[in-house]
C-alpha cells in the first residue's frame, strides 16, 4: 500500500555483536565496524525476507569488495583460476584502471571542435617526460579513443612514447593554424630540433605509434622525425591537403626526418600505413639509415618519395652523408603526378652510396604520367635512380604493360626504372612458334632516350621437346644502336632457336625507342617455351 506518512525513524547504535533484529525502517549504526544497517520489516509487510540490510558505506565489506579486482578469466566464477602462488592476487580498482590511461583523463575531448593540444601535450609530458621518466613504470600506453582531436601546434613526442588510437580515420589528430607539421619528436627535456640532446637530455628513442591519423588542414607536413632512433609507426595514416594535379610544394611533406651530424636518425619503420594528399609523401634529405616502408599505401601526390631532395653531399650539419639504406617493400602507389620514387644525385664524389631498394611494390598506371593517362608524351620514369647502388626487384609496373597496346596504337615502352641502378623483372613465359623467321616476341623493354643506354640480361630456359637450353641473352642498347650476344648450353640436341634484338620506334616520338626481342625457329613440328627473367642495368 502507498505510504502516507512517516511517523517515526528509530535509531540504534552499539557494537556489532550486539546488533539486534531491527524494526522496519529502523537504522542501526555499528560503532566498532563503522557500518550501517536498516531493518527489512516483516514478510507480511512486503519484505522479501526478515533481517537487516547493510547500507553501503566506506566501511562496509561490500564497498571494499567493489573496489578490489581479481582476474577471473573468460569463464568467470564458473571455472576459477589461481592468480597467485597460494591464493588470488587482489588489486584495487584504481591500480587496475591505471594500467592503461586515456588522453581524456587529462582533459582532451576529441569532438572535432575543442582545442585539445594543451591536454594532449600534458598527458604526453606527464607519462614520458616528467621528473620520474627514468622509471619505466611511468611509461604507460596513452590511448586516444575514436574522435578528432584538434590542435593548433605540433604535438611533441618524447622518448618512450607509446600512443595508440582506434585506427586510421577513427582516431584523428587534426592540425590547423599551426603553420607546421602535425607532430614532431622531442627529447625528454621538451627540447625540439636544434636543441635536442642539450644538457644531457635523452634523445627521442623507443617510440611506438599505432592506429592514429595525422591530418594537416594546411599545406604543411604530417610528422617530422627529428634526431630520433627506433621509431615505429603501425597502421597509421598521414593526410594532407594536396589535390591531384596540383603543383609541388616543398613544405607539404607527409613524413620527413631531420638530423644533426652528431645525432642522425636511424631505425625508422612504417608498417601498414597510408600516405595521401601531400605534395611529397616522403621526403628524406638528412642523415639517416635503416628506414623502412612496408605493406603501405601511397596515393595522391606530386612526388611519391624523394630521397635527397635538399641534401648537397657537403659538410652541412646533418647532411654530411644523407639518407642511406632506405627500403620500400610490398607497397602500392597510385595517382602520383611525377616519379613514385626519385633518388636525387649527390654532389660530393666521395660521399657514401644511398642504397635504396624497391621490392615487390605495385605501381599503378596513374603514376608518373602528369595525371594525363597512358600513352602521353609527358611520362617520366616511375622510379628514377640518380645515385648508385639502388635496386628495383620484382616490382610490378602497370603503366608499361598497358602502354604497349593503347587503343589501336602500339606505343613505345616508357621507362619504368631509369638512372643508375639494377632492375630485375619477374619471370615471364613466352611461346616460340615452330618454323618462324624474325618473329617478334612479347619481350619488349624501354631503350631510353638520347645517349642514355640500357644493358639488359635475359636469363632464360628454353624447352622444345626433350631438348633443354639454359642461357643468358645480353643486350646493349641506346638510341644510337644495339648489340646482343647469346651464351648458352643445351642438352639432348639442338633446340633450333635463334634470338635477336632490334630497336623499334612504334609511335611518332623521335627520342624514345623500344628494345624488341625477336626469334627464329627451325621446322621440327613443335613449338618451344621460354621462361625469362630480365635484369636491367638502367
Amino acid at each position: 500500500m502507498p505510504i502516507v506518512q512517516i511517523s517515526r525513524i528509530q535509531h540504534r547504535r552499539g557494537k556489532a555483536t550486539d546488533l539486534p533484529q531491527l524494526a522496519a525502517g529502523e537504522l542501526g549504526w555499528v560503532i566498532d565496524d563503522q557500518r550501517l544497517y536498516i531493518g527489512n520489516g516483516t514478510v507480511a509487510d512486503g519484505a522479501p525476507a526478515v533481517g537487516n540490510t547493510e547500507i553501503l558505506t566506506a566501511g562496509s565489506s561490500a564497498f571494499s569488495t567493489a573496489l578490489n579486482y581479481v582476474y577471473k578469466g573468460y569463464l568467470g566464477d564458473s571455472t576459477p583460476i589461481l592468480t597467485g602462488a597460494s591464493g588470488d592476487v587482489t588489486r584495487t580498482l584504481q591500480q587496475t584502471l591505471d594500467d592503461y590511461v586515456s588522453v581524456k583523463a587529462f582533459g582532451a575531448v576529441g569532438d572535432g571542435s575543442t582545442a585539445d593540444a594543451t591536454a594532449i601535450q600534458r598527458a604526453i609530458e606527464e607519462l614520458y617526460s616528467d621528473t620520474d621518466q627514468s622509471d619505466a613504470r611511468s611509461h604507460r600506453i596513452l590511448f586516444f579513443p575514436a574522435g578528432q582531436y584538434n590542435v593548433n601546434t605540433a604535438i611533441k613526442i618524447p622518448p618512450f612514447a607509446h600512443l595508440v588510437g582506434e585506427g586510421p580515420d577513427k582516431t584523428i589528430i587534426y592540425q590547423a593554424g599551426g603553420n607546421g607539421p602535425v607532430a614532431v619528436t622531442e627529447d625528454n627535456g621538451g627540447q625540439t630540433f636544434g636543441n635536442i640532446g642539450d644538457s644531457s637530455a635523452t634523445t627521442p628513442t623507443q617510440i611506438q605509434i599505432e592506429g592514429i591519423t595525422f591530418k594537416n588542414g594546411e599545406a604543411y607536413g604530417g610528422v617530422s622525425i627529428d634526431n630520433a632512433t627506433k621509431v615505429y609507426f603501425n597502421n597509421c595514416k598521414f593526410h594532407g591537403t594536396y589535390a591531384a594535379g596540383g603543383a609541388d610544394a616543398s613544405n607539404s611533406k607527409g613524413v620527413t626526418v631531420r638530423s644533426t651530424s652528431a645525432l642522425p636518425c636511424a631505425n625508422i619503420i612504417f608498417d601498414q600505413c597510408q600516405f595521401t594528399k601531400f605534395a611529397r609523401l616522403v621526403d628524406l634529405s638528412f642523415d639517416s639509415t635503416n628506414v623502412r616502408f612496408l605493406n603501405s599505401d601511397f596515393s595522391i601526390s606530386y612526388y611519391g618519395a624523394i630521397i635527397g631532395s635538399e641534401w648537397d653531399g657537403s659538410t652541412t650539419n646533418g647532411m654530411s652523408v644523407g639518407p642511406r639504406d632506405i627500403h620500400f617493400v610490398n607497397n602500392s602507389w597510385s595517382t602520383i603526378n611525377q616519379q613514385a620514387l626519385w633518388v636525387k644525385s649527390k654532389q660530393a664524389v666521395e660521399a657514401p652510396s644511398v642504397q635504396v631498394v624497391s621490392q615487390g611494390n605495385w605501381y599503378a598506371k596513374t603514376v608518373a604520367n602528369s595525371n594525363e593517362g597512358i600513352g602521353t608524351l609527358n611520362e617520366v620514369p616511375i622510379i628514377q635512380f640518380d645515385q648508385d647502388e639502388c635496386t628495383s626487384l620484382l616490382d610490378f609496373f602497370e603503366r608499361s604493360d598497358l602502354r604497349r597496346t593503347d587503343g589501336s596504337s602500339h606505343m613505345n615502352m616508357a621507362p619504368e626504372v631509369q638512372g643508375i641502378g639494377k632492375y630485375a623483372n619477374r619471370i615471364k613465359q613466352v611461346t616460340l612458334a615452330d618454323n618462324q623467321s624474325a618473329t617478334t616476341t612479347t619481350l619488349e623493354y624501354p631503350a631510353g632516350s638520347g645517349n642514355l643506354g640500357k644493358s639488359i640480361v635475359l636469363s632464360y630456359k628454353i624447352e622444345r621437346g626433350s631438348t633443354v637450353r639454359m642461357g643468358t641473352f645480353s643486350i646493349s642498347a641506346s638510341t644510337n644502336g644495339i648489340s646482343h650476344s647469346d651464351d648458352y648450353e643445351e642438352s639432348n640436341g639442338d633446340a633450333g632457336v635463334t634470338l635477336t634484338a632490334v630497336l623499334g620506334r612504334e609511335d611518332s616520338t623521335s627520342t624514345d625507342q623500344t628494345i624488341i626481342v625477336k626469334y627464329e625457329t627451325t621446322n621440327t613440328g613443335s613449338s618451344a617455351t621460354m621462361d625469362v627473367e630480365a635484369t636491367t642495368i638502367v
